[in-house]
Formats: C-alpha cells, sequence, structure tokens
C-alpha cells in the first residue's frame, strides 16, 4: 500500500474522531477547520506520523490548533475590550457613530505603517503569535521583528494620541528583547 492510500485509510478511519474531538473544545464553528489543518499536517509530516497508532498525534497536532485559536480569540478580545475601555473613557461608549468613527481611525492609522510592520502588528495582537513566531511568519530575525514591532507600536500611538495598552501590560524594550 502506498503512501496516499494508507493516508486515506487513515483519514477515514480518524476523521470523525478528531473532528468530534476539535467540536467539544472549539465548538461547531472551528471544528471542521480544525480537523481540516490537522490532516493537512498529517500529510505533510506523514513520514514522521506514528502509523500503528496515529489517533494520539492527530489529538495532540488538534489540541495544538484549538489552543493557537483560543490564545488568537483571547488576544483580541482584550484589544476590543481595551479599545471598548478606551472608547468609554473618552466618552465615545454609548455612541455608535463615535465607535464607528474610532474604528476608522485605528484603521487608518495601521494602514500608515509598512506593509511588513502592519503584518507583524497584525500577527502579534489578531493572531496571537509571539515576536519570535511572528518573526519566522515575517521572515526576519527575532530581534528585527522585536524592534520593528516596537518602532511600529510607537507610530501607532503616536498616530492614535493614545497609549495602546495599559502601563501594567507595557514591558520595556529590554525585556520585550527577551521574549
Amino acid at each position: 500500500m502506498d503512501d496516499e492510500q494508507a493516508f486515506t485509510r487513515m483519514f477515514e478511519e480518524h476523521y470523525e474522531s478528531v473532528l468530534r474531538y476539535a467540536w467539544r473544545r472549539a465548538g461547531p464553528t472551528y471544528a471542521s477547520d480544525i480537523a481540516a489543518e490537522t490532516f493537512k499536517i498529517a500529510w505533510e509530516k506523514y513520514d514522521r506520523l506514528p502509523h500503528d497508532q496515529p489517533l494520539p498525534w492527530l489529538y495532540a497536532t488538534a489540541r495544538n490548533l484549538t489552543r493557537n485559536l483560543i490564545r488568537g480569540d483571547r488576544r483580541r478580545a482584550e484589544v476590543i475590550e481595551s479599545l471598548g475601555a478606551e472608547m468609554v473613557r473618552e466618552g465615545m461608549g454609548r455612541d455608535h457613530a463615535a465607535a464607528v468613527a474610532a474604528r476608522h481611525t485605528a484603521l487608518a492609522a495601521l494602514s500608515d505603517l509598512s506593509e511588513t510592520d502592519r503584518e507583524l502588528v497584525l500577527l502579534v495582537c489578531w493572531e496571537g503569535l509571539d515576536v519570535r513566531q511572528a518573526a519566522a511568519v515575517a521572515g526576519c530575525s527575532r530581534p528585527a521583528a522585536a524592534m520593528r514591532l516596537h518602532r511600529a507600536r510607537r507610530r501607532l500611538q503616536r498616530s492614535l494620541g493614545t497609549e495602546l495598552l495599559p502601563a501594567a501590560d507595557r514591558r520595556p524594550a529590554h525585556q520585550e528583547r527577551l521574549v
């Protein structure tokens, strides 16, 4: 039996189990995406898969994908909450038009960044990656990514005329380099 046939057999045997696993952990909205991504990764790493017992490996992969999803959702919620708190402080909490204007201003400030800097900010703030992971995605070194991210945050703060993170959440530049 060749790899493609063996993989197809493994997929048919374990897809429903992985889908149910993802459903229980991430809910119906993301379950099929997590299951599909799990098997995509399994195909890419098929030669390193434990062929006699693939299900634990598949579950571990689905767990990692779910954790990444949850981490990204949590960070997005924190950013939205932070922006919402800032809007309430600015008196925009109940005015939909002001909220739309604030969103437009934030998007405009983000679009003023270079494509690379914008990508780094979005990878860290929206996708939940740490600086090292974002650097790998952006194709640069971790120190370069940390510096670009630091400068991009400062430019965003100047554009928005506000602090992006509460003081307790900010790390000095020397600590960020240690991440």
